[in-house]
């Protein structure tokens, strides 16, 4: 009837009653959410699997292959941080390619050096789960992983032997160095030998609608809520507007 196209039509019937189709837009979008919640609810599917690289495990419609391991040693203001061990996985569908995960876990140190030796002290402070995921709007993919590094504890416990045996007979910068060539050679056997790993898989479907559907009811209720212009004042200035076009016409 304006001659609008469907976008302006649209527009020009919300902003002539806001709070009608500002609460429609509301409902829609709680809609969305309840359904996002009821199928990653209802139709998730988690598995808990130990692997070793090149074995593969599948998780709902997804086969899922440990390609290598990864490791790597972190540093802050040249100081040790932290040492990260994770792993490089190969998601498919349907003997297709989906994608590359890289879950990881990072270990910190504690300060208790006297008590846990140079070396374990990494392993016993805090630690942190680095998830690899892949997100999507049909469904969420979630990997995390924890190695087996009870299969280190002897060499571990053998280098710190070895630093209780140096302990005050090098120079702290010397001792530093061995530390660090040390911690180095840990990561890199973590690599070339890596212990099998625990892995938790996750595959969600519908996680992004909650978001969605949350935004939704966000923008609903700012559609509803924003102020409409006062209708008395458009009256008043479409008055005077006639009036001015009047005496114009006059002249």
């Amino acid at each position: 009837m304006a001659s609008e196209n469907p976008l302006q039509a649209t527009v020009s019937l919300v902003r002539r009653n806001r709070r009608r189709y500002g609460g429609y837009i509301v409902h829609v979008g709680m809609a969305l959410l309840f359904i996002g919640v009821a199928a990653s609810s209802a139709f998730q599917h988690a598995h808990d699997v130990v692997l070793k690289p090149g074995q593969t495990t599948r998780v709902g419609d997804y086969k899922i292959r440990y390609v290598r391991p990864t490791s790597d040693i972190g540093t802050r203001a040249g100081s040790l941080e932290k040492i990260s061990f994770g792993a490089v996985l190969d998601v498919t569908k349907n003997g297709k390619h989906v994608t590359t995960l890289h879950p990881s876990k990072a270990y910190f140190p504690s300060q208790d050096e006297s008590d846990l030796g140079p070396i374990g002290r990494f392993f016993e402070g805090e630690a942190t789960s680095e998830v690899g995921m892949q997100a999507g709007l049909r469904r969420d993919l979630w990997t995390a992983m924890s190695p087996d590094i009870s299969k280190m504890r002897p060499i571990i416990d053998k280098g710190d032997k070895a630093f209780g045996a140096i302990d005050g007979k090098v120079a702290p910068e010397v001792q530093a160095q061995l530390l660090g060539q040390a911690l180095t050679g840990l990561v890199q056997r973590y690599r070339t030998q890596p212990p099998p790993a625990n892995f938790r898989l996750i595959s969600s479907p519908l996680v992004a609608w909650i978001w969605i559907g949350g935004l939704v009811v966000f923008a609903g209720g700012l559609i509803a809520l924003w102020p409409a212009g006062d209708p008395a004042m458009r009256r008043v200035r479409g008055r005077y507007a006639a009036r001015v076009a009047r005496e114009l016409g006059r002249a």
